[in-house]
């Protein structure tokens, strides 16, 4: 990663970390279903990589905390490391996992590309939107092998096709027109959406039966006002700040206009498209 990339995750994560969650997450499905497919269970040690504030960690080390008591699993919970490039992100995590009683999580600054951890030390390797920002991708991904066990694996998420994720083109499109811009290309967060690109990658870097999977949803959102106010101030940042409240009022209402083709019954239902690609570690 540059200087520049970092220099630019450190700003964003004042906003990210200033508008995270208190506790759990207000949108879980992305998180629990990594937790499905990577079949985590209670007595792993697990490691997630480019963690941001907390997701989907939080709701792996929950899921395994609340799963031990269930079954009085004989192993324990287990363990979550939680990492991150930035310590600010980092801070709203712990904020979460102690306001939720969780006492399975260690909080790690870190790069993907150069774990601070011995090989061989960790079960599972999780990923929630992060493969898509380092260069070299296979080398993030080999460095995820060298601290799994024999046998263990690695679960990536990365945003499909940007055409099909509104969450980021209708706010995108709306506030380009309100400002009489170009819309411009899309982000880096969706480079990765092409199908097959994840086993490509996986098989690149040495794991075996590589698969990748489709996941969508639609989130249901009752605030809609709510909702894009907050990613107004995440996503566009540079742009908001200084606005008078009329004129962010404005901008506010020319958003929630693209989102009314989504709406069903007064409520809008945001369509979600991710790709998730696992794979093993040889044993």
């Amino acid at each position: 990663m540059t200087e520049r990339s970092r220099t630019d995750w450190a700003e964003r994560s004042k906003v990210w970390a200033a508008t995270a969650v208190a506790g759990r997450s207000e949108d879980d499905t992305f998180n629990q279903m990594i937790i499905a497919e990577a079949g985590i269970r209670p007595g792993e040690a697990i490691l997630d990589i480019a963690s941001g504030t907390g997701n989907p960690a939080v709701s792996i080390a929950l899921s395994m905390q609340e799963r031990a008591m269930q079954e009085a699993a004989t192993d324990g919970a287990g363990m979550v490391t939680c990492t991150d490039l930035t310590p600010r992100m980092l801070e709203a995590a712990r904020g979460r996992a102690r306001t939720l009683g969780i006492s399975i999580m260690r909080f790690v600054a870190a790069n993907m590309t150069d774990l601070p951890f011995a090989d061989e030390s960790f079960d599972c390797v999780t990923c929630r939107f992060g493969l898509m920002f380092p260069d070299d991708k296979v080398s993030a991904a080999e460095e995820a092998k060298r601290v799994l066990k024999r046998g263990g694996r690695v679960a990536y998420l990365v945003w499909g096709a940007y055409d099909e994720n509104p969450a980021f083109h209708v706010s995108r499109r709306a506030v380009a027109r309100f400002f009489g811009e170009a819309e411009g290309p899309p982000a880096d967060r969706h480079s990765m959406s092409a199908p097959g690109t994840l086993t490509r990658i996986l098989d690149a870097a040495g794991f075996e039966n590589a698969e990748e999977r489709e996941l969508r949803y639609k989130r249901r959102v009752e605030d809609l006002e709510n909702y894009v106010a907050s990613g107004l101030k995440r996503s566009f940042t540079a742009r908001v700040d200084g606005m008078t409240e009329a004129e962010f009022d404005a901008l506010k209402a020319a958003v929630m206009e693209g989102w009314a083709p989504f709406i069903e019954d007064g409520v809008l239902f945001v369509p979600n498209y991710a790709r998730l690609g696992i794979g093993w570690k040889p044993a």
